[in-house]
């Protein structure tokens, strides 16, 4: 009979705590380090230099004759002279740096207020 009790116990128990209701308090927490960085640099230099001198000179000397006692032509001179010059110069310089960080272990447990990085 006392075991008949005893179990007759053991199985009120049971029930009784099966009947409560069940819950958790849950407090929002987030732990992780969501951490984006991204960094753009660029650097671009440009100098031009330009310088152009031209001269010309130019003699002709066309047949002529002159009348009177004694006539006489003389032959065609040509002159010509010429100076080019010209001077170009340019630097260029370009730099450009770019980086991107991204880092990622996330737990969240509850309605946490910060928000992962896309990662639901």
């Amino acid at each position: 009979m006392v075991n008949k009790l005893a179990v007759i116990l053991i199985i009120a128990s049971a029930v009784t705590l099966l009947a409560l209701p069940a819950f958790a308090s849950l407090v929002p927490m987030s732990w992780g380090f969501p951490t984006m960085v991204q960094n753009n640099s660029l650097t671009n230099f440009e100098s031009n230099f330009a310088w152009a001198d031209e001269n010309d000179f130019t003699d002709i000397s066309f047949p002529s004759t002159s009348t009177g006692i004694s006539s006489f032509s003389t032959f065609p001179t040509i002159t010509q002279s010429m100076s080019k010059t010209q001077l170009v110069s340019s630097i260029k310089f370009q730099n450009q740096q770019q980086s991107m960080y991204f880092a990622y272990p996330w737990v969240s447990v509850g309605f946490s207020p910060v928000p992962s990085m896309g990662f639901l």
